[in-house]
């Protein structure tokens, strides 16, 4: 009879876990705001900085008034207003001829490369940003390394940025897992066979990429695959050797960081999405990866893709959330029959008691 009872009881926890288990409302939009509400706000309702020209050109004025041309923070003043007023060019004019007399002023190669950066000269801007961290590696508040690393993807050649998201540490799990699930990887991928006739590959699934919009799951798979035997044998970038950015503290201000700068740059938005994903937040990683493709992703057919896999994966948990709505009732039936049924046996051991006695 014990063993009834028991049995009763964990049938009763198991229909109600069930239930629990259909109701599944975490896929939608507002909830992932509330989970994820700097990734949210980033992703679906980026800031724009304000800009204030007659400000910048009036503070222009006033330095030029008051030259101090041996401190490097006057000049960082001079340039920073230049490059808030659009004006990269006028930038590097003013800084090229500095990096030697203030070889170890952050400042200098920092607005330097950013400069670069705004004029697409990304392997300048990638040496001056890379000379910035030696002078501090924590600048920025730490954030500068996820500039350097964006750098180090942008200044590859475009097959190594198809089948590359600018953090490589994610590249696997981009290649791997469609759109479900992160892992961040330790160390650079090497193979002890790399493939061979990498050129010919690189134009085959390249253009096999380029050419599709979207792939079905199939051929997701086995394009990916294909493309993560090519990792192996890429040089990984240079920053890798000193940090692993996938596990560092500032991962997601660092990502929303970069987007801001660089809205228009669409391997923001795809890493964007990557760190939604992270954090299971579909729909989310669908507007970013949907941003990255508006851009001109070279990587568009596997986040169409991928956004595609992850809005069927979506409806199939509505259409469970709503046949879940039925369940509560089904709950109660079987929780008055468990309740009979213990009752009934209830009064079989009270019986049994009181005819022993």
């Amino acid at each position: 009879m014990k063993r009834l009872l028991w049995m009763m009881i964990l049938a009763s926890l198991g229909v109600h876990n069930l239930v629990r288990a259909c109701i599944w409302d975490s896929d939608t939009l507002s909830d992932e705001k509330k989970h994820s509400p700097t990734l949210a706000k980033a992703i679906l309702s980026p800031e724009l900085s304000a800009i204030d020209p007659p400000a910048l050109k009036a503070r222009i004025e006033k330095l030029r008034t008051a030259a101090n041309e041996n401190d490097p923070a006057w000049w960082n003043d001079l340039a920073g207003a230049h490059i808030r007023l659009g004006e990269a060019s006028e930038a590097v004019k003013i800084l090229e001829p500095l990096t030697n007399k203030f070889a170890t002023d952050y400042g200098i190669h920092a607005n330097l490369g950013t400069a670069y950066h705004l004029l697409g000269r990304y392997a300048d801007a990638e040496r001056e940003i890379a000379r910035d961290l030696e002078i501090n590696p924590d600048a920025h508040f730490g954030l500068e390394k996820y500039h350097l690393a964006l750098l180090q993807y942008l200044i590859r050649d475009e097959e190594y940025r198809l089948r590359h998201v600018y953090i490589d540490e994610f590249t696997e799990s981009f290649l791997i897992y469609k759109g479900f699930l992160v892992h961040v990887e330790d160390a650079p991928s090497v193979s002890e066979k790399p493939p061979t006739n990498n050129e010919a590959i690189n134009a085959e699934l390249g253009g096999e990429l380029r050419s599709r919009k979207t792939l079905s799951r199939e051929q997701l798979s086995q394009l990916c695959a294909r493309l993560e035997e090519m990792i192996w044998s890429d040089k990984a970038p240079a920053y890798r050797s000193k940090w692993n950015l996938g596990i560092n503290t500032n991962l997601e201000k660092g990502v929303t960081y970069m987007a801001e700068l660089n809205a228009r740059e669409p391997a923001c938005w795809t890493m964007l999405g990557l760190l939604a994903e992270q954090r299971s937040d579909k729909n989310l990683t669908i507007a970013a990866f949907e941003k990255a493709i508006q851009l001109g992703s070279p990587q568009a057919s596997i986040l169409q893709a991928q956004i595609d896999l992850l809005k069927e994966h979506i409806a199939k948990a509505r259409k469970y959330k709503t046949g879940a709505v039925l369940m509560p009732g089904a709950v109660v039936c079987v929780t008055v029959i468990i309740a009979i049924i213990l009752t009934m046996g209830l009064r079989a051991i009270f019986r049994s008691g009181f005819q022993k006695t």
